[in-house]
């Protein structure tokens, strides 16, 4: 649900641009003077185009992770008493939640039972949705983040077109040269002790000599 919620948010951003021609996915900086108009609406036609994959993306994923209820199936490889005091045979299939209150608790690993299959059930809340089998919706979506990808690919290879470079290179310069003074820092050498290495070395013997004085006193 919050990857269907998130394509909707995205959706809306984009059609933001879409529809109005404005707002910072229009933005025309760097770009070549007498290319902005033709900019402008290629732009729009492939953030049209890319709203609408967005906000099928989202449907096929409601359909995928909602509407479908999906249910795993076990069954048992042997005979197996379970904590309900029912013996349940060989072969014997069981949805999930009842495998749950049928295993009786243990530290064993090798439990008498193994996954069979999955199933998924369209919730009767979406029943608007019944025309769309569960593996159609998987595929879909699958297919829409493809595409999806090929736009965006698409969308900077023609941004990259349309900028102008030297344009671009003049307004990063500007940029740069506008900012403030570069903080001092501590010099270089600031913590480098290595020319009082003979004095740490004579205040190391002199330690060691007054810890044995006590010693030649008793």
């Amino acid at each position: 649900m919050f990857f269907s919620l998130l394509m909707v948010v995205i959706a809306v951003f984009l059609a933001y641009s879409v529809f109005t021609g404005k707002g910072k996915l229009m933005a025309v900086e760097n770009i070549k003077k007498d290319k902005i108009g033709t900019y402008k609406k290629w732009l729009r036609i492939l953030y049209a185009v890319m709203m609408v994959i967005v906000l099928l993306m989202a449907f096929f994923n409601f359909v995928e992770k909602v509407a479908y209820v999906q249910t795993n199936y076990y069954e048992f490889t042997e005979d197996y008493l379970g904590a309900d005091e029912k013996v349940h045979p060989a072969g014997e299939s069981h949805p999930t939640d009842e495998m749950i209150e049928i295993l009786i608790p243990t530290d064993t690993s090798e439990l008498p039972y193994k996954y069979t299959g999955t199933t998924y059930t369209l919730d009767e809340k979406y029943s608007f949705v019944s025309f769309i089998p569960y593996k159609t919706a998987r595929i879909l979506n699958f297919v829409g983040l493809g595409v999806s990808l090929v736009v965006v690919l698409a969308l900077f290879i023609f941004i990259n077109k349309m900028t102008d470079k030297d344009l671009q290179k003049k307004n990063y310069q500007k940029k740069n040269s506008s900012k403030g003074p570069v903080r001092p820092s501590m010099p270089k050498g600031a913590f480098d002790f290595s020319d009082y290495q003979d004095e740490v070395e004579v205040a190391a013997d002199f330690a060691d000599e007054a810890q044995e004085i006590p010693s030649k006193k008793k």
